[in-house]
């Protein structure tokens, strides 16, 4: 009796360790179904206007016969984002059986900013995009004051340390006029004061604000502010009272 329970005991831990074996092996098979199924035999692209198609997908590094399973979409995200300025974000989506969708979001340039001895496009999202010449800063609304730090094409915007405003603050500022429709009158923004910043707006005012203010909250009020100003008014509008309802506007000695 005792040798046979002996050898019970043997049958079953050599069953104990058959089954990891097993799933390991099930698993591996699985597996290289999967890798030789799923092969990319199309690509397609969705949400581009600026770019064309085959530009983005000669930026993404992805050839046909790629495996769907195992691609790699984090990086494919990166390389478009990386090689097309004007692309703010990627989505790769495999379509089995052997389809992959790249949609993408184009930005447009919101301000320019000086760096490196030239200026460059920024968009509202922080994202510098290309360097231009003056003319071309023009067209935008242009930032003095502060200059980006070791600006490249592609990448963020960092400001030195001692900037009055951080880059954060600023994107925050350009999301704000923009989702009021305000930047295409914004003719400037000036940050060469420790203090406030300094709107140039519509050709007629000069708007002055802390640089931690409640931006959707200021913009509101100029807004409601120039709606109450006759069309020949410029001046001052000073949103720097202790009283965040007031806006007082001083009128230009023209």
């Amino acid at each position: 009796m005792p040798k046979k329970r002996k050898k019970r005991r043997r049958r079953g831990a050599f069953s104990r360790l058959l089954r990891p074996l097993s799933l390991l092996l099930a698993a591996a098979a699985i597996v290289a179904a999967l890798t030789m199924f799923f092969k990319v035999e199309s690509i397609q692209v969705a949400g581009a206007s600026r770019y064309q198609a085959d530009e983005i997908i000669a930026a993404s590094g992805v050839e046909p016969g790629d495996n769907l399973v195992l691609l790699d979409r984090y990086r494919v995200s990166q390389r478009i984002y990386t090689a097309l300025p004007y692309i703010t974000d990627v989505q790769p989506r495999p379509k089995f059986p052997s389809t992959l969708e790249i949609e993408v979001t184009e930005t447009r340039a919101a301000a320019a900013i000086q760096g490196a001895g030239g200026w460059w496009l920024l968009s509202a999202g922080g994202k510098l995009l290309e360097a231009v010449d003056a003319a071309g800063a023009a067209e935008y609304p242009r930032i003095a004051g502060i200059q980006a730090e070791n600006p490249a094409v592609s990448a963020a915007l960092v400001l030195p340390e001692d900037s009055p405003i951080t880059a954060q603050r600023l994107q925050e500022l350009l999301d704000t006029l923009a989702a009021h429709e305000a930047l295409p009158l914004v003719d400037s923004i000036n940050c060469a004061s420790p203090r406030e910043l300094v709107l140039h707006y519509d050709g007629r005012f000069q708007v002055e604000m802390f640089y931690d203010a409640d931006f959707d909250f200021k913009i509101t009020y100029l807004l409601s502010a120039v709606d109450q100003l006759e069309p020949n008014q410029k001046g001052i509008l000073r949103m720097t009272m202790s009283d965040d309802y007031e806006v007082r506007f001083i009128p230009s000695a023209e």
